[in-house]
């Protein structure tokens, strides 16, 4: 539940709502192509989404179709393409004369020119400045076509997360002491601060901050998008809800295994990058169920429109926001590691990285296991375009629950 905002129509203004995870936003990508390419032409324009909010790579695809929103289906197919174009070794471009340097860096005594991060910003933050049209974004959000679009990074001195806010309507209150709201016009340094996975990418600089990937403190981004006024949140998750299988008892060997640095790494970067949409939305539910059932009391007690006078008298104007996730049908990290293994792929990755992710690759496979830390770290065209596809497949097998949602119905 959020404070009212403008209704946005009858079922409440439409918001979509981007997480974190890497390489693995592609698959954003693909549920929104089947929405804005596919459902949004045959339903009309009540079905294109009013406010978008992202963080990490939700924030870069969040402000990527905020600029496209005119022509919301040939944006998204623009979007996919340059991410099929993506390859690995433009990304990852240390030698193995740069160890040291690298070295030295995690130390805290690296070079100005030398390595300051694993992986190269450059195409990433090239997609960001060059295809997307910003100054499309600010008319959009100035002529009413978007409600707004918000991008949240995590402030690296103090801690908190930090909304970046371009929207028409006013700054929300600061009621949370761990999140801080700034309104603004959005650039691509925000975007990319939103998306600089620590150690991964280097820290980006906004207004004289120092920001990091938003996902260490807000990986779901609800509470922006309820601000602006959501009535109706469609979210992307990018973690599946298939439990993998876990034995009662681990030997010496699977200990080994679970203990090793990168089985480790990959947990942790779960543990930063991966949303809890499922406690967010949990909560969203049970103020909704509340609600309803304040409305049938007080419309037994007091007539059909009590509530809302009661909540505007009160100053609280909550409402009730309908949900629907959309999530991976697949493994993301047994999808990176059969990826991986495929050997138009193993002849790109060369050098010390490529060594890394082929190793990473190979162990997974080996163990018939999936890898976490691939499935971020892999920005390669031949993984994206898999994470595009699943993510249209997985909308389209939800297609009338999809479009009934988007028409508020």
């Amino acid at each position: 539940m959020s404070p009212a905002g403008q209704s946005g129509g009858q079922a409440g203004a439409l918001a979509v709502v981007l997480a974190g995870g890497g390489a693995r936003g592609a698959y954003e990508l693909g549920v929104l192509r089947h929405v804005l390419g596919e459902l949004v032409p045959r339903l009309g324009p009540e079905a294109i989404p009013r406010i978008l909010s992202g963080t990490s790579v939700g924030a870069i695809n969040a402000c990527c179709v905020g600029a496209l929103a005119a022509a919301p289906g040939m944006g998204i197919e623009m979007l996919c393409e340059r991410w099929e174009q993506l390859r690995i070794g433009d990304i990852f471009k240390l030698g193995w004369g740069d160890l040291t340097g690298l070295f030295k860096w995690v130390i805290g005594k690296g070079k100005a020119d030398g390595p300051q991060s694993l992986l190269d910003p450059a195409p990433l933050a090239d997609l960001v400045r060059e295809l997307l049209p910003w100054r499309a974004l600010h008319e959009n959000v100035k002529t009413g076509l978007l409600k707004g679009v918000s991008a949240t990074a995590t402030d690296v001195e103090s801690g908190h997360a930090v909304v970046f806010l371009e929207s028409e309507i006013a700054t929300p209150r600061q009621t949370d002491p761990h999140m801080e709201w700034v309104s603004c016009r959005l650039t691509p340094r925000h975007a990319l601060a939103s998306a600089a996975i620590p150690i991964v990418f280097p820290t980006v600089r906004v207004a004289g901050r120092v920001y990091s990937d938003g996902s260490l403190r807000q990986n779901t981004p609800l509470a922006p998008a309820l601000r602006m006024g959501a009535g109706r949140v469609l979210v992307i998750s990018l973690r599946t809800d298939k439990q993998r299988p876990r034995p009662p008892r681990q030997d010496d060997e699977a200990q080994a295994e679970v203990s090793s640095p990168l089985f480790l790494l990959g947990k942790l970067m779960n543990g930063m990058l991966l949303d809890s949409v499922e406690s967010d939305l949990l909560n969203l539910r049970r103020v909704n169920d509340a609600l309803r059932m304040m409305q049938s009391e007080t419309r037994k007690r007091l007539g059909d429109d009590a509530l809302g006078d009661v909540m505007r008298v009160a100053g609280g104007g909550l409402r009730e926001v309908k949900d629907l996730l959309i999530r991976p049908s697949v493994d993301l990290g047994k999808l990176a590691a059969e990826v991986a293994s495929r050997p138009i792929v193993r002849g790109r990755l060369s050098g010390p990285a490529g060594f890394f992710l082929r190793q990473v690759g190979d162990t997974a496979q080996e163990h018939n296991e999936p890898s976490d830390v691939l499935s971020y770290l892999f920005l390669d065209g031949e993984y994206c375009h898999e994470l595009i596809a699943l993510g249209a497949r997985d909308a389209r097998a939800r297609e009338e629950e999809l479009a009934q949602f988007l028409m508020g119905e």
